[in-house]
């Protein structure tokens, strides 16, 4: 028996834990029949308390009828209406009493009396003579609250008539007229019953046991009916229990264990009779329901605790007997577990047990020998899994490894830093899970390649991500086992972005370094030529006085020096690398672009309305943001030259936002636009000289506004594609150095409001109606301008002015026409004419000029417009 001392044991264990299941069984049998019990008991007591109520309801519905029929007597109608009309009335009550006592009392063993009443209450006829006569409403109340309209029949609940001086329940019914149909009644009949009729049907205990009982109760929680085991019960017992409170509250019938008016445990069902007025209750002791389940409760009692007993006495012995070497060899694998590889187990039995202590020590001896032998090689393998991931983790490229499936075997510190998300949590995942769609189609297709050539690839790609998109060189090679089996594909992708950029700027550096030097050269000998033009032409302009054509020759030769040197000026301009620092104040960017809106809004509103054209403007993303450094006239050059090429890139109307926010210090003002969008060819040489995609201009607008940003030490950048159009996004140092404070636009409002004058501006040229709105304004005067003759009448109809500075070659409405209008205005404004024409005055002679203040032909001289202005309104004065 060496071997088999455990495995008996364990036998004899299992087979006293087998009597478990017998207890179990016995126990659930025993709940099974105690509910089985219950729920057939109560579905008797159920059909019982039905069956009740039905039988209740066929006794009371045949009483009901009885009085019915006695109300439709003929011979108690006719008597009736004898005595309301008073015919022979003694006689006749007499009789009708006789009648009553012989031919209707006798009918119904359960009827006590039967009485006649008028509708004052009062007794005309009754069984019973002392009632003869008396008023019974005091005493009874049986005719007040009925209602009649609904039902034949009224039901007076059981109480102690004293009508009849004994317990019982009335039974009202209207007797009526004959032949008449009259809602009034003759009187009403009064049938008192005895409590007994009701009491048989409750009485009866077949059936229910030797505590079963059935009775009814009143609204007022009051036993009505005789109980099993209080004597003199109706009308005196009070039954305040759960299912009589639940169908006074809720209406809720009941049916389950409760206690009993008695304060006993009962089994019971209720059932509410709303007709009448009554709950009705069938019940039985819990004790007696469940007596039969006595015996069986005691028996899987002593079954259980005799099987607990049983199993615990073997178990401990069990226990017992293994539980010491267990702990012995618990403590030395404890042991060496801690690193004690020294430590063995002496155990000295020819068991299974002793055979496991002696398999324990040779085990021990072994893995003492591996661990010595391992220990070296551990230690290097430390050592080069830290190399490993320090170099992974510390160089600048995005590192990971993908199983053949595709899915994140490992990512690397900066992979990490690139997508927000830890290795743990893209551990599984695929490229298209992490990246997005149209980058992590291209790495899949070399994945392919990988795949199949077992070869590494090298390509680049752009991915997008929140800090905008990114170029990387990218490396794909395959991993393979010792076996020479492919198992994983490694990636190394090297961020070029900043590279690419600053190779773009480095190309473009040398182009405007090259053109600077090209551009200081064809200035200083190209001014020194057109200096030399232009004051010839000044001296012959002087001396040509009178000679209108040559004069016009000599004006267009001098415009068009002035332009000449305007174009090198603005070449010498964006090649510039330094600014005035006398010219650098604070600046708010929101200010700035505010002003922007509102000097072009002629442009971008009034002018595009009338060519049918819808222009929006989103500034809700204009955020607070701090004060730049910089020079506000060449900023303002800036976002101008930016907010224009967004309108002419929106040639069918369009939206424009404009947004600012502050980020590490720097300031950022982004204009999008929803226009055609460009190319990449085209985004490539936009900030180069002389590079335009419009039909007019010279292409110096986008590198001049590059040369600003740069002198302001900022960097613009542009995303773009066709017909999704472009977002310009600058970024420029925010300061916190106290500069002199940028005039605000209030201030300036301050100023150009000082005078009380009004001028009504009409000029259809845009740049020649803000200089001159400008000039205007800065000189104290309140200017409303406008670009068309209609716009000017409908202002003239609505506000006062005090001088009309109209372009008499506008093409909606005449000169002339204005001026009849003029005249049905209460306020007639001083009229000064804007005219295109040199000769204008000889054209308007013979007393026509009468008409107008002044005209100033064009070119305008600026000081002429406010010479004649102040002196129209020095005259007025």
């Amino acid at each position: 028996m060496k071997s088999f001392n455990i495995k008996w044991k364990i036998l004899l264990f299992g087979l006293c834990a087998a009597l478990i299941p017998i207890a179990l069984i016995t126990t659930m049998y025993y709940l099974y029949l105690r509910t089985e019990i219950r729920d057939r008991e109560i579905n008797r007591f159920t059909a019982l308390a039905k069956a009740k109520k039905n039988y209740l309801l066929l006794c009371i519905a045949s009483k009901e009828n009885r009085v019915i029929d006695f109300c439709s007597d003929g011979y108690i109608r006719e008597s009736l209406e004898k005595i309301t009309h008073g015919e022979y009335r003694s006689t006749i009550i007499q009789s009708l009493t006789k009648y009553l006592k012989t031919a209707k009392l006798p009918i119904d063993t359960h009827m006590l009396g039967i009485h006649i009443v008028d509708t004052e209450y009062n007794v005309i006829v009754s069984t019973d003579e002392k009632m003869a006569g008396k008023n019974i409403y005091t005493e009874e109340k049986l005719l007040t609250n009925m209602d009649f309209t609904q039902k034949k029949v009224y039901l007076y609940p059981i109480h102690f008539c004293s009508l009849c001086g004994m317990k019982g329940f009335h039974i009202i019914s209207p007797i009526h007229h004959l032949g008449i149909s009259r809602k009034e009644p003759l009187g009403y009949l009064i049938a008192c019953f005895d409590v007994s009729a009701i009491n048989e049907i409750f009485t009866d205990y077949r059936n229910i046991g030797d505590t079963g009982e059935v009775y009814l109760v009143n609204r007022d929680k009051i036993m009505i009916t005789e109980s099993r085991f209080v004597k003199d019960a109706p009308l005196q017992q009070k039954v305040d229990t759960e299912p009589v409170r639940k169908i006074l509250e809720s209406s809720q019938e009941m049916v389950g264990i409760y206690t009993d008016y008695r304060e006993r445990q009962v089994v019971g069902v209720s059932i509410d009779i709303p007709d009448c007025q009554w709950i009705l209750l069938a019940e039985t002791d819990k004790a007696e329901l469940f007596a039969s389940l006595k015996t069986l409760g005691i028996i899987s009692l002593v079954l259980g605790v005799s099987v607990c007993l049983l199993v615990s006495c073997t178990g401990t012995l069990f226990a017992a007997s293994i539980s010491r070497p267990i702990q012995k060899l618990k403590a030395a694998t404890k042991s060496f577990s801690a690193g004690n590889f020294k430590g063995r187990v002496s155990l000295h039995r020819n068991d299974e047990l002793g055979e496991l202590a002696n398999s324990f020590n040779s085990m021990a001896d072994t893995i003492e020998r591996e661990i010595q032998y391992s220990s070296h090689t551990m230690s290097e393998l430390v050592k080069s899994e830290l190399k490993y991931r320090s170099i992974i983790n510390n160089t600048t490229a995005l590192i990971s490894i993908i199983d053949m499936n595709g899915r994140y075997l490992l990512i690397n510190k900066e992979y990490e830093n690139f997508i927000h998300k830890k290795t743990e949590e893209v551990a599984g995942k695929t490229v298209h899970d992490i990246l997005p769609r149209k980058a992590a189609d291209e790495i899949v297709i070399h994945d392919k390649k990988v795949f199949e050539t077992k070869q590494p690839v090298q390509y680049k790609i752009q991915v997008d991500s929140d800090t905008g998109q990114h170029t990387f060189i990218s490396v794909k090679f395959p991993i393979f086992k010792a076996d020479g089996i492919m198992y994983a594909i490694g990636s190394i992708s090297t961020d070029i972005t900043d590279l690419k950029k600053m190779e773009a700027e480095l190309l473009h550096a040398q182009k405007l370094q090259g053109l600077g030097v090209m551009a200081s050269g064809i200035a200083h000998e190209l001014n020194n030529i057109l200096a030399v033009i232009d004051a010839n032409i000044q001296l012959l302009i002087k001396e040509s006085k009178g000679r209108i054509k040559l004069l016009q020759a000599l004006s267009i030769i001098r415009e068009q020096c002035i332009d000449g040197a305007e174009v090198v000026r603005r070449m010498k301009e964006f090649t510039s690398t330094s600014v005035d620092p006398r010219k650098m104040i604070q600046v708010n960017m929101n200010s700035l672009v505010k002003n922007i809106i509102v000097f072009t809004k002629p442009l971008w509103k009034n002018i595009a309305e009338g060519k049918g054209l819808k222009y929006q403007l989103n500034t809700d993303c204009l955020k607070n943001v701090p004060n730049i450094k910089g020079n506000p006239p060449e900023l303002r050059e800036v976002v101008l030259n930016i907010f224009l090429n967004a309108l002419d890139a929106m040639p069918e109307g369009g939206t424009i936002s404009l947004s600012t926010w502050e980020k590490e210090g720097y300031v950022f003002l982004s204009i999008a636009d929803t226009g055609t969008g460009m190319t990449d060819e085209v985004k490539a040489k936009i900030f180069d000289p002389f590079f335009t995609t419009k039909k007019k201009g010279m292409g110096l607008g986008m590198s001049v506004v590059y040369g600003i940003v740069k002198r302001h030490g900022g960097t613009i950048e542009v995303q773009s594609q066709p017909g999704k159009g472009s977002t310009f996004t600058l970024k420029f140092p925010a300061t916190a150095e106290e500069l002199p404070p940028q005039p605000s636009s209030k201030d300036d409002a301050g100023k150009k409001r000082k005078s009380k004058y009004r001028i009504l501006l009409v000029e259809d040229e845009l740049a020649i109606g803000k200089i001159l709105e400008n000039l205007l304004s800065d000189n104290g005067y309140i200017v409303q301008y406008v670009n068309e003759g209609r716009k000017a009448i409908d202002l003239l109809s609505k506000e006062c002015f005090d001088l009309m500075l109209y372009d008499i070659g506008l093409p909606d409405v005449s000169v002339w026409d204005i001026i009849k209008f003029i005249e049905t205005v209460e306020k007639k404004p001083k009229i000064g004419i804007l005219a295109g024409i040199p000769d204008i005055k000889e054209k308007y002679k013979n007393g026509q000029l009468l008409a107008f203040d002044f005209i100033i032909t064009s070119p305008y001289e600026l000081e002429e417009v406010l010479s004649s202005v102040r002196r129209v309104f020095d005259n007025t004065v």
